[in-house]
């Protein structure tokens, strides 16, 4: 038995299209915009993952809570009341309980007692009536839905309201990413593979019974200052955003061109459908228009080198100069051997702006990274190790200027050191580290001054902008 089948045989067209020129970027850090100079300076922001810190109410109770950070800078918290009740706030005025936010992230009830570790405080937000029953998640969606804002339209059903809750707010807030899933499974003692960069069920029960242990007297706060709670935003990482853009901007533009082609009955070619034009006005608009996007200083040698390595706390995502604390412009320990304590601008901006040090790098996941001298007595090759902030406050870092210069120093010798954001005085037998330069902790531009160690930190600071206004003869 034989049937006919009709095949429609369709037509395939390839054609290599040209979507846009990028800047490059030349052998002195800087892009070439329209004949013009421009460097794009690298920013410092809160890297993602959780925080939890204590503040006192209007009564004087300790108040504590657990920020949550995206990895596009969404901030969800996680606060324990004066009941030891957990609540999960999702606006400044509404907050839900914990129970509503795992049941609409996919766990039931008794998933979540047998995984808590105070399931006692988890049941405190049920009646004695509730205990008995296992909470639905269509039940937790829709009073979810009911607290969450920006998710706009009717009641229309539970798909819908799944679909709009994971669009609006879990894929915005609950974005970790590969340095977050890694501050997470860190700060909470979880294994959570890598490529798994969303929020889970089981970050939100593991957050909470840490909050829980805070509210009992365990466990430790975090400091939010610590350059180990902070990421390097590179140029690279900027260019890839506004890439980014431009694409969901291409793809836009793709279909309404097939729709108005649709609608015409033509077929477009692949040469009608893509123009250059999102790509080019976005990274025009972005070296021309962004904060971070600066013409590059060209007064002398030495301003090249020092806008080159400036960062700054501003920008998109940053912070603000007015609404800037003491606390986040003040020198911290972690900044010594990666943040120049003098090299900053003066006015408004002080503290927000300033340069890295002269052998700092950033590393992989956009830490800042200092160098340092190994001391071993099973041997005497001396070896230098990146140390990224939070792993040299567990060794005796020697920081004495004389050391660098010095390589015969005595047993017998007492030297200044730092161990855990403190400065000590020991002896020579118990420093694990060592610095390797005795203007290590200071920038390009601080470093060119003589006698700098004698000087007042004002006047070294005035100079050292100062000598960026030197004209060459």
């Amino acid at each position: 038995i034989w049937k006919q089948v009709r095949i429609n045989l369709t037509r395939m067209q390839e054609q290599i299209i040209f979507l846009g020129s990028i800047p490059l970027m030349n052998s002195l850090g800087s892009f070439i915009v329209n004949g013009i100079y421009r460097i794009v300076i690298n920013q410092i922001l809160q890297s993602p993952g959780i925080y939890y810190r204590s503040e006192l109410d209007h009564n004087g109770i300790s108040v504590y809570t657990g920020t949550i950070i995206s990895d596009w800078g969404g901030r969800s918290e996680l606060e324990i009341d004066r009941k030891a009740r957990i609540w999960a706030r999702v606006s400044r005025k509404k907050k839900i309980s914990i129970l509503v936010l795992s049941s609409a992230m996919g766990l039931d009830l008794k998933k979540i007692i047998e995984n808590a570790c105070y399931p006692e405080i988890f049941l405190s937000f049920l009646s004695d009536k509730d205990k008995k029953k296992i909470g639905s998640k269509k039940n937790a969606i829709l009073k979810f839905y009911k607290k969450s804002p920006g998710v706009g339209g009717d009641l229309l059903g539970y798909e819908y309201l799944c679909k709009e809750l994971q669009k609006k707010f879990f894929h915005q807030r609950c974005e970790l990413g590969q340095l977050g899933r890694r501050n997470m499974n860190r700060r909470l003692n979880l294994d959570i593979p890598q490529n798994n960069t969303f929020l889970v069920p089981r970050d939100i029960l593991a957050a909470a019974d840490h909050l829980i242990a805070l509210k009992f007297g365990m466990g430790t706060l975090d400091d939010m200052n610590h350059l180990q709670n902070k990421r390097i935003r590179s140029v690279a990482d900027l260019l890839q955003d506004q890439f980014g853009l431009a694409l969901v901007r291409f793809e836009n533009v793709v279909k309404s061109t097939i729709c108005g082609a649709i609608r015409h009955k033509l077929i477009p070619t692949p040469q009608n459908l893509v123009t250059s034009t999102p790509l080019t006005t976005t990274y025009e608009s972005f070296f021309g228009l962004h904060p971070l996007s600066q013409v590059l200083d060209q007064t002398n040698p030495l301003t090249q080198i020092v806008h080159a390595r400036k960062f700054s706390y501003l920008g998109p995502g940053g912070l603000t100069g007015r609404t800037a604390s003491f606390r986040i412009r003040d020198i911290h320990p972690s900044h010594y051997g990666r943040i120049c304590p003098i090299d900053t601008s003066e006015g408004i901006n002080v503290g927000l702006i300033g340069s890295l040090a002269i052998h700092a790098r950033i590393g992989r996941w956009g830490s800042l990274e200092s160098p340092l001298f190994e001391i071993s007595e099973r041997s005497t090759r001396v070896r230098m190790l990146y140390l990224s902030p939070g792993r040299d406050e567990y060794y005796m870092v020697a920081a004495g200027n004389s050391l660098a210069l010095n390589q015969n120093i005595q047993e017998d010798q007492v030297v200044p050191a730092r161990y855990c954001q403190e400065f000590l005085t020991i002896a020579w037998e118990q420093v694990h580290l060592r610095s390797i330069f005795s203007f290590q902790y200071f920038s390009i531009g601080a470093s060119l001054i003589p006698f700098i160690e004698h000087n007042d930190a004002n006047r070294a600071l005035m100079s050292s902008n100062m000598q960026r206004q030197a004209v060459p003869l």
